[in-house]
C-alpha cells in the first residue's frame, strides 16, 4: 500500500460516521491488501472509499470502485457501484469550469485594475487547470490499462491544460484561430483517452466533433458582447459556452466506448456464433 493509498484511506475513515469507522477500517484495509490479487488498483479502491465516506453514511457501503470486493478471506462477491469515481471527477471538472465562468464575469467590473490580477489568474486556474487535473485523475484511475500508459496519458492531459491556461491568460498566443482553440483542447483530451484505452481506429474520426462544435459555438459566444446584457453577464455566458466542445468530446468518448463493447457481440453474430439462428 502506497503513501497516497494510506492518506486516502485515512481521510475516508476520518470522514465516516464514528460508529462505522472500526468496521470500515477493517473492511477497507482488507480490500486494499487483496486488491492486487483481484487485479484491481489499490489507489482506485482507496479513492472509492473516500467517495463512499463523502456520499454514503451507512455502514453497509464499503467501496465504490469496480464491481468486486473482498468479503471474507479467499472469497469475492459482486456489488453494484454506488458513486463511480470517474463520473464524479468529470462532474467536478464541469462545475469548476462553470464556477470559473461566473467568477470571470464578476471580475469584469474590475478589469484593468492591478489588484484584480491574482483573482483573474485564480479564475483562469479554475477554468483550465482544475478540469485538467480532474480529467487526468480519471485517466489515472482507469482500470484494465497498464499503469505506465495511464501515467503518460495523465501527464499529457496536464500538459495540454497548462498550454490552455497560458493561452487563456495571454502568456501564449498560438497561430490558431480562436474559433478552434476550445475544440482543439477538447479533441486533444479525447485523443489521449483513445490512446490510453486503445479505442478502434474508426473512433479517431470522432475527434472532429468537438472541433466542429467549437466552430459553431464561437460566433454565438461572440455575439453576446455588445448586447443589452450586463457586461459581467456577457462575459460569464460567453465563457460558459466554451464548455460545449468538451461536452461533445465526452459524448464522443461514450459513443466510442459503447461501440467497442458491442463489437464482440456483433462479430459473433455475423460470424455464425451461438446467437446466429439458422433455419
Amino acid at each position: 500500500m502506497s503513501a497516497l493509498d494510506r492518506l486516502l484511506l485515512s481521510a475516508a475513515i476520518a470522514m465516516s460516521p464514528s460508529p462505522h469507522r472500526a468496521i470500515r477500517r477493517e473492511q477497507w484495509l482488507a480490500d486494499l491488501r487483496d486488491a492486487r490479487d483481484l487485479d484491481l488498483s489499490p489507489t482506485a479502491l482507496a479513492f472509492g472509499a473516500l467517495t463512499t465516506a463523502l456520499f454514503h453514511r451507512r455502514t453497509d457501503h464499503r467501496s465504490t470502485w469496480k464491481d468486486t470486493m473482498t468479503v471474507m478471506p479467499g472469497t469475492v462477491r459482486s456489488a453494484p457501484l454506488t458513486v463511480p469515481v470517474i463520473p464524479v471527477l468529470i462532474a467536478f471538472a464541469a462545475l469548476s469550469f462553470l464556477a470559473g465562468s461566473v467568477g470571470l464575469g464578476l471580475l469584469q467590473r474590475y478589469n484593468g485594475l492591478l489588484s484584480s490580477v491574482p483573482a483573474i489568474l485564480l479564475t483562469s486556474f479554475a477554468l483550465t487547470i482544475v478540469p485538467g487535473i480532474a480529467v487526468g485523475a480519471s485517466i489515472l484511475l482507469t482500470t484494465g490499462v497498464p499503469l505506465r500508459r495511464r501515467a503518460i496519458g495523465t501527464v499529457v492531459v496536464l500538459a495540454v491544460s497548462a498550454l490552455w491556461w497560458s493561452v487563456d491568460t495571454g502568456f501564449f498566443n498560438p497561430p490558431v484561430s480562436p474559433a478552434f482553440t476550445w475544440g482543439v483542447i477538447a479533441a486533444a483530451w479525447l485523443a489521449v483517452w483513445h490512446v490510453v484505452l486503445r479505442r478502434p481506429g474508426w473512433t479517431w474520426a470522432l475527434l472532429l466533433l468537438p472541433i466542429a462544435a467549437s466552430v459553431l459555438v464561437f460566433p454565438l459566444a461572440n455575439s453576446l458582447y455588445g448586447t443589452q446584457l450586463a457586461l459581467s453577464m456577457q462575459a460569464a455566458t460567453a465563457t460558459a459556452l466554451e464548455i460545449v466542445p468538451f461536452l461533445v468530446a465526452l459524448i464522443a468518448g461514450m459513443i466510442a466506448g459503447r461501440s467497442e463493447q458491442s463489437a464482440p457481440h456483433d462479430a459473433m453474430v455475423s460470424s455464425g456464433g451461438p446467437h446466429d439462428i439458422k433455419g
